[in-house]
């Protein structure tokens, strides 16, 4: 294996491990990483750097080698949540997307939606009816236009006092058809968990 392709899969599992068990934010562990691999050889070398899918890759097969059982239930009670989420919302183009769905979350992870809509007062609304106080937040940049608005609140699982932190991008409808977080499935995924969004009727068709 060339050298390059060696230090990208071990500096790709490095991040992944910081991830995973500090519940390190993506940013923090890649700076981290790649601060470690300079000191250690006084530069980064060229194709050294893995990408995002790379390690996104890396955290599910950290998952997988040392806590699987753990890890999927985790998943499935923040997807759980997420549906009962979804399905409180009528007439609402509303997804879940992010690491909840594609398998990298941790305990401290936000549970993120898209939602598609030009009227940014009417989900406000929606979101009130439904007894859901929120709060304008910031949304990390990515390969998406920057969204019309980003809300975050916390909900509560019923019969639980832990709260669960979750994010509402509302998105233009015209983007409704760009997709870059759609990834080709790795071994430790599903084929739609590496979709990048999932609506209400499939989210509940592949949990129950």
């Amino acid at each position: 294996m060339p050298d390059a392709q060696r230090l990208r899969i071990e500096t790709a599992q490095r991040i992944a491990a910081d991830i995973a068990e500090n519940a390190s934010d993506w940013t923090t562990a890649r700076a981290k990483a790649f601060g470690e691999l300079k000191s250690d050889l006084g530069h980064i070398p060229a194709g050294a750097v893995p990408s995002s899918a790379e390690i996104e890759s890396a955290v599910r097969a950290h998952y997988d080698l040392y806590c699987s059982a753990e890890h999927a239930e985790l998943l499935r009670q923040k997807r759980l949540l997420a549906l009962s989420l979804m399905e409180s919302f009528e007439n609402v183009d509303i997804f879940l997307t992010g690491s909840v769905l594609n398998g990298c979350a941790h305990a401290d992870s936000i549970i993120v939606f898209d939602v598609f809509t030009d009227d940014v007062k009417a989900f406000e609304s929606a979101l009130l009816d439904n007894g859901i106080e929120f709060e304008p937040v910031d949304s990390p940049r990515s390969n998406m236009p920057d969204p019309l608005e980003s809300l975050g609140a916390l909900i509560y699982r019923r019969g639980s006092r832990t709260a669960e932190a979750v994010r509402f991008d509302l998105r233009a409808k015209s983007d409704r058809s760009r997709n870059p977080f759609r990834r080709k499935p790795d071994a430790h995924q599903q084929p739609w968990e590496a979709q990048g969004r999932i609506a209400t009727e499939q989210l509940r068709a592949v949990l129950f």
